[in-house]
């Protein structure tokens, strides 16, 4: 039996003396534990047997009710009065256990008898015909009146033939004429109807959940092909100005998803200077320094004679010894400068293209440094007007999850015949890490609405046929399915536009379980 109400739908089932009672909400299909069941069962024998109890509540999940009077064929009408937390309902519902029903059944030479009878029936009508005519052919009486006879025996043979082959009604257990019966038991099953019959047990099991459907206004959704790349402000590529050979520091060089901070040293660039021109720089170096010691030895000089030399040529050979000795130092570290390279901004390393003792060349990218939680998307659409009609709100999927996006800007400068759109990765915990270039659709909300039922994307399943459909409950161990028209609104949600009425109770999680029964 079954009974359901607004707020909870209620199955039992009898096996011998005792009810197991599967108690769910009526909207979500969600199993409810810890009620307070109470029972008044009355019968329709004479006299009635009024039977009052409470269930049981087991462990898992289910109730139980334990009567022997449910062992006694009879009609019973029973009430039940739900109580859970603060929600009470009351359901009722008729269980019928009648007797079992004597059948007649039919060996195959009974279902055989009423042809084969008449076919042999048709054959000595025959027969007797031609006996008749040869004797009378014989004596010679009424030859002239006599119809011939091989007409009239194989008309009678025909029509005895013909009665034998009239289908007739099998009486083998059933009428053949009759409807098929609903499938029943413990096993799921799908009818011929197409619906599928899915015991409570086997719902508790796949954990079948539903949702009522609401037609209400669901904004119009874009679908635009994107990649992911960086924020400019918050990632960066580190290169090398000169050529030259990659040195490692002490703890080596960084490595892929290492945290970084900005300024933080991550390998220093050598140069590889050729042997003419080092020696050319030495040559300099030498020069400098000589050329220093003279300008050294002449400031002493003037120094001595301080007050009667003019002051002009004491601050001019003070400041050639200042530009000498600048440029024997600078002279000097050329020969042995190394470039470091730091992080430009804080984040994770995101690519490394170097190892150590690699020979690079000038403005080669060694290292690529991005804020995982500062990343962009970037899309491409054909259609300015829709977007001029985008909301900030957006959306794409990365295995099945979804990673909300905010509307950055749109250029105005044509890529490929369409226009750049930048959206941001609304980043948490639970976002799953976006690699720069990864190519993704993003699902861009616009300012349009549409009349819609808003489902979750798992709602949707394939038919045989390839069409897309959603699994209605339309009884407590029924699901129907009803082909769909839909448009997609983000990566989790979709807005179906046709084969759906308000109130239809969607399988929205286990729909792919129930699209599996056979």
């Amino acid at each position: 039996m079954e009974a359901h109400s607004e707020l909870f739908e209620l199955v039992g089932i009898v096996e011998g003396g005792a009810m197991r009672i599967y108690l769910d909400r009526y909207a979500s299909n969600e199993p409810v534990k810890g009620a307070a069941i109470e029972i008044e069962a009355s019968s329709s024998t004479q006299p009635p047997t009024v039977i009052k109890s409470k269930a049981v509540p087991g462990e898992d999940g289910t109730y139980s009710w334990k009567e022997p009077a449910l062992e006694r064929p009879a009609d019973w009408l029973i009430t039940f009065t739900v109580a859970a937390g603060n929600e009470s309902d009351l359901l009722s519902g008729e269980l019928r256990a009648a007797g079992e029903e004597a059948s007649h059944e039919h060996s195959p030479w009974e279902t055989l008898a009423r042809p084969v009878g008449l076919a042999l029936a048709a054959l000595l009508a025959a027969l007797a015909t031609l006996v008749v005519w040869r004797r009378r052919r014989r004596s010679g009486a009424g030859r002239v009146a006599m119809v011939s006879p091989v007409p009239v025996a194989g008309a009678v043979l025909a029509l005895g033939l013909l009665a034998a082959a009239q289908p007739q009604p099998v009486w083998a257990g059933g009428d053949h004429q009759a409807p098929a019966p609903a499938a029943g038991g413990n096993a799921p099953k799908r009818q011929s109807d197409g619906s599928v019959f899915i015991p409570k047990p086997s719902q508790r099991q796949l954990e079948v959940r539903t949702q009522p459907a609401k037609v209400g206004e669901v904004a119009r959704t874009l679908e635009l092909n994107g990649r992911v790349v960086m924020d400019p402000s918050a990632g960066g590529r580190v290169q090398a100005s000169q050529g030259g050979r990659v040195e490692a520091q002490v703890d080596g060089l960084p490595v892929l998803g290492q945290p970084v901070r900005r300024g933080q040293v991550l390998a220093v660039v050598r140069p590889v200077v050729a042997p003419i021109e080092q020696a050319n720089q030495a040559t300099a170096a030498a020069e400098a320094r000589i050329n220093l010691e003279n300008a050294r030895k002449r400031l002493a000089r003037l120094q001595q004679l301080e007050g009667t030399v003019p002051q002009r040529d004491l601050d001019t050979a003070r400041a050639e010894v200042a530009a000498l000795s600048e440029r024997a130092t600078l002279s000097r570290v050329s020969l042995s400068a190394v470039e470091t390279l730091v992080a430009p901004v804080s984040g994770v390393v995101a690519a490394i293209n170097v190892v150590a003792g690699q020979v690079v060349a000038p403005n080669e990218v060694l290292f690529e440094v991005v804020d995982p939680a500062r990343l962009i998307v970037e899309a491409l659409a054909y259609d300015a007007a829709a977007v001029a009609k985008l909301e900030r709100e957006a959306a794409t999927s990365v295995g099945g999850v979804a990673v909300p996006l905010s509307l950055q800007g749109v250029g105005r400068v044509l890529r490929e015949q369409a226009l750049p759109v930048q959206f941001r990765v609304v980043a948490d915990k639970g976002t799953p890490v976006l690699a720069l270039g990864q190519p993704l659709v993003v699902k861009a909300r616009s300012a349009e609405r549409i009349k819609a039922v808003a489902l979750p994307a798992a709602a949707l399943v394939k038919n045989p046929s390839n069409q897309d459909i959603v699994w209605v409950h339309t009884g407590a161990e029924v699901f129907v399915p009803k082909v769909v028209a839909w448009q997609a609104v983000d990566g989790a949600t979709v807005a179906v536009t046709q084969g759906l009425a308000e109130g239809d109770r969607v399988v929205v999680r286990g729909a792919s379980l129930v699209n599996q029964v056979r």
